[in-house]
């Protein structure tokens, strides 16, 4: 066991310096205590490489025969399947992961969902139908989602609050736009 000659204290393990004065301790090392851990490492699971490979071979597929296949001027659709297949792997690659906060990863695909269907639409030219039906309907059933997570994890974790309210404003946001475009067109009309 090692030994500091300044503190005279005995330091267990493969220390080379002392824990309080800092001093280089003295004396033979013995083994450590604890066992080393060694985090293990991330991979990808077979589901997640063969969705990706499907997914994102069909985008190309899309890709060329939107692009070299379809002469003329016109909408390209397979923007609409590539922005799609990455928004499933996101999502997918977020629902494979253990140990996540699940309100806090029902709000990031709450926000990330509803980028993409707002830019889909716009793209598309739907006018506006997924902020005013779309984003709403995703706002609703992440609230239900996070209050079930809420009341069956007893084990509720410390930033879910934080994530309800989140989704609650960014709801109300919706609800509100929602409202008042209706409002509007019951008025004109």
């Amino acid at each position: 066991m090692k030994t500091c000659p300044h503190c005279h204290i005995q330091v267990g393990g493969s220390a080379q310096y002392c824990p309080l004065c800092q001093n280089p301790l003295v004396g033979t090392p013995e083994p450590d205590r604890y066992p080393k851990v060694v985090p293990p490492a991330r991979q990808t699971s077979l589901f997640y490489r063969i969705a990706a490979f499907v997914l994102l071979g069909a985008a190309v597929i899309c890709g060329v025969v939107d692009y070299i296949m379809i002469e003329g001027r016109h909408m390209h659709w397979s923007l609409l399947v590539l922005i799609g297949a990455v928004g499933v792997l996101m999502l997918l690659r977020a629902l494979l992961r253990q140990g996540r906060n699940a309100p806090k990863l029902l709000f990031q695909i709450l926000i990330g969902t509803s980028l993409i269907v707002t830019f889909a639409d716009y793209y598309a030219g739907w006018n506006g139908i997924a902020i005013d039906a779309i984003v709403p309907i995703l706002c609703s059933v992440t609230l239900v989602l996070n209050f079930i997570f809420a009341f069956v994890n007893r084990r509720f974790t410390e930033n879910g609050l934080v994530y309800l309210l989140l989704n609650c404003c960014f709801s109300l946001v919706c609800y509100l736009r929602c409202n008042s475009v209706c409002f509007l067109v019951t008025v004109i009309f």
